[in-house]
């Protein structure tokens, strides 16, 4: 009988192990660094599953061997996650967020939302943050950025909902405005950007912008000439002196980073507040000095699960750099969850309006 339960177990361990090498798979190959909107990998998506599963069937020993021990690293590496969380980052103070509920419908089986599983599509998290940074000049203590990112702009989005993170961003009286890239899904809601999001939005410094991938794959001229005409400029691999220095780096994958031309002319002695739309862009900066650098791109996730949080975040680095706060080498990085969802379906994720405060002050107070 122990036997029994013992082998049982092992089992278990190798079905969670499966799982985690077709996540593996599906982060890094599928939905990970593909130039094109059609992958060349996606069929690994329908074939690594079944495989798994099949090999874990036979009850062959020595894959039954390697995916127990991946299921069991796993386990252990969420418990110590859980258990053993990271330290606040020195330089950041955190203040309570702002929730804003405008969800009308719950997830569609009762006995999920007895869980407490909500669709938080519409529950919009303003989140505020400051940033210390030694250097700053006096005259930009209290300096304000709001950051929007992955609007994934959409007719069958409520509009009520693109009002709402307009309102919010204009409440918080933004110095200037940032935007992650992503700012549709598909090019015949090209038209609705300047609509639902740009009419009311603004700022005293201007409004800058990135591409994200899926900008490119609907046509990255079209997203750039919408918004253009209504003020907003791209920092494609360029740089901008407002009263403070800020630069943006194009999309790693779909686009043509150059961090030495975006830094080209930029004071390396003065603090400098970074843009572009994926976090692996953090691979690229070398030494580079950025005391805040935004990015989007993961949805944080998008669907998180109670212990294992966020499985599904295309990224090499997969849940690392999945949402909130990094320190890397000299960059302070803060990867926003988004705003939009496709398929609008966001479980213990909410989209999110970041907001920043600038401080001058020792960082290690």
């Amino acid at each position: 009988m122990l036997v029994r339960a013992i082998f049982a177990v092992f089992v278990l361990l190798a079905l969670l192990g499966d799982a985690r090498i077709f996540l593996f798979v599906l982060n890094r190959v599928v939905f990970g660094s593909h130039r094109h909107e059609k992958n060349p990998w996606g069929w690994l998506m329908y074939v690594t599953a079944p495989l798994l599963i099949i090999m874990t069937s036979l009850l062959w020993i020595p894959w039954l061997t390697i995916a127990a021990a991946v299921g069991t690293y796993w386990m252990l590496e969420r418990i110590r996650v859980l258990a053993f969380p990271q330290p606040s980052l020195v330089g950041v103070r955190d203040h309570p967020s702002e929730i804003i509920a405008l969800r009308k419908a719950h997830i569609p089986f009762a006995f999920v939302r007895r869980l407490g599983a909500h669709n938080d599509v519409y529950d919009i998290e303003v989140t505020g943050h400051e940033i210390f940074i030694d250097d700053l000049p006096q005259n930009l203590d209290g300096y304000r950025i709001a950051f929007l990112t992955d609007t994934h702009v959409a007719s069958f989005i409520r509009r009520d909902f693109y009002r709402e993170i307009v309102a919010q961003v204009q409440r918080f009286e933004p110095h200037v405005v940032l935007v992650g890239g992503d700012f549709v899904t598909w090019r015949r809601h090209i038209p609705l950007i300047a609509e639902v999001l740009l009419t009311d939005l603004t700022a005293r410094d201007g409004i800058f912008a990135v591409l994200g991938n899926h900008d490119y794959w609907a046509g990255a001229e079209e997203v750039m000439n919408a918004m253009k005409v209504h003020g907003v400029r791209f920092l494609v691999n360029d740089s901008a002196k407002l009263p403070l220095q800020l630069v943006g780096i194009d999309e790693v994958y779909r686009g043509n980073p150059d961090v030495e031309k975006a830094f080209a002319g930029l004071d390396p002695d003065q603090p400098c507040i970074g843009l572009s739309h994926h976090p692996d862009v953090i691979d690229l900066l070398g030494s580079h000095r950025i005391d805040l650098l935004l990015c989007g791109h993961t949805h944080g996730g998008q669907i998180r699960f109670p212990f294992f949080g966020a499985v599904v975040v295309p990224s090499r680095h997969e849940a690392e750099y999945a949402s909130g706060f990094h320190r890397v080498r000299n960059v302070l990085m803060y990867v926003s969850r988004g705003i939009g969802a496709i398929p609008p379906l966001r479980i213990l994720c909410r989209p999110e309006v970041a907001t920043f405060v600038l401080r001058r002050g020792q960082r290690a107070q």
